[in-house]
């Protein structure tokens, strides 16, 4: 699974139209009748990232641009990668405005010079530095918080490292993602991390891994993380925290825990087209999706974690999900750079064992 592959909740209709309605008194856009029409006649086309997720965001932050400015919007549903082919490929004439990026392609198109500084919205003040662009080229809305998952009636006490892998009692109930799935590769460099290692010194992740593939089940697909957990067998596992949420709502006991040594994370984040004449447009969307009520409504509905310190998650949601100041930064250039000589030797060394 690449990190394209987002996980998503089951959206109820009811629920997103509920919460839908409930934006209505949220000062987004200003109130006086100049704001409400000022993009009138022009469109912003965006990316998205598909599934129960661009409903409600269709619902929750679209919509409600469009009603209060008189901008028409449209979401294309693209991977990242082939959202990134695209904006290459239209450098010169942008078919594309705001570009939803889930795989670090934001970085490359800024070095690139194919974006542009976004103005900044009344909550981008409320994002922390390390997960927007100093030069306001890209921002975070959303995250994928990884950690540890694990099974709440077999394990007595919640794991709280990467260390808790090599516990005897969990031998023999451990599983783990192949690294072609992106929360395989993170596992691996987490572990390298914990062992005295790094992205440029990988020796030690490897041979941590080794330790425990021997009697571990390797997965490949989000699928099985609740097949995996069913069966009673697997108490542990190294996966994102919105699994363990829909784990939970299928009344499968799993509980998710931040590892001390920080979650790694996969980050949503927006950026817009050099050319785009809609830049103004697509900070007024962006800055929708960092309200504090959507935040908490993605949170709830879809599983991705705030970005705005200024929302506040119920506590059956914030368990599943870590807080930005225990995150994992790591070094996305250099993983999908190794990651065909990182495959090769696990494939070599770990998948076969």
């Amino acid at each position: 699974m690449r990190h394209d592959d987002l996980a998503t909740a089951r959206l109820g209709r009811r629920a997103a139209l509920g919460l839908g309605a409930g934006m209505a008194g949220l000062g987004l856009l200003g109130s006086d009748a100049a704001a409400q029409q000022r993009f009138q006649g022009r469109e912003l086309v965006a990316t998205a990232f598909g599934g129960p997720s661009q409903d409600l965001i269709q619902r929750m932050v679209y919509d409600r641009v469009s009603q209060a400015t008189g901008a028409r919007t449209t979401q294309t549903p693209l991977l990242s990668a082939q959202a990134f082919a695209r904006m290459r490929a239209e450098t010169q004439a942008p078919q594309i405005d705001l570009f939803m990026f889930s795989g670090g392609q934001e970085r490359a198109a800024k070095a690139a010079g194919l974006t542009q500084p976004i103005p900044a919205g009344a909550n981008f003040a409320n994002v922390p530095a390390h997960l927007k662009d100093a030069e306001g080229h890209y921002i975070a809305w959303g995250l994928v918080t990884e950690g540890i998952l694990y099974r709440t009636d077999k394990v007595a006490t919640p794991p709280r490292s990467y260390r808790d892998f090599f516990k005897p009692e969990f031998e023999g109930h451990i599983a783990f993602p192949h690294i072609t799935n992106g929360y395989g590769t993170d596992f691996l460099v987490m572990l390298a991390k914990t062992f005295g290692g790094s992205e440029q010194n990988m020796g030690p992740g490897f041979d941590a891994m080794k330790r425990i593939a021997a009697r571990a089940t390797i997965f490949r697909a989000a699928a099985e993380v609740q097949t995996l957990f069913s069966t009673g067998d697997i108490w542990i596992m190294p996966y994102d925290g919105a699994s363990a949420m829909r784990s939970s709502a299928m009344g499968i006991p799993v509980g998710y825990s931040v590892p001390e040594e920080g979650a790694p994370f996969v980050t949503l984040m927006g950026c817009v087209a050099r050319r785009s004449r809609n830049a103004d447009i697509a900070s007024a969307v962006l800055d929708g999706h960092l309200e504090p009520e959507v935040q908490v409504a993605i949170a709830q509905q879809v599983g991705w974690a705030p970005v705005n310190t200024a929302a506040r998650l119920p506590e059956d949601v914030a368990r599943f999900m870590a807080p930005t100041d225990k995150l994992a930064t790591l070094d996305r250039d250099v993983i999908n750079a190794s990651r065909p000589a990182w495959t090769e030797r696990f494939n070599r060394e770990i998948a076969t064992r």
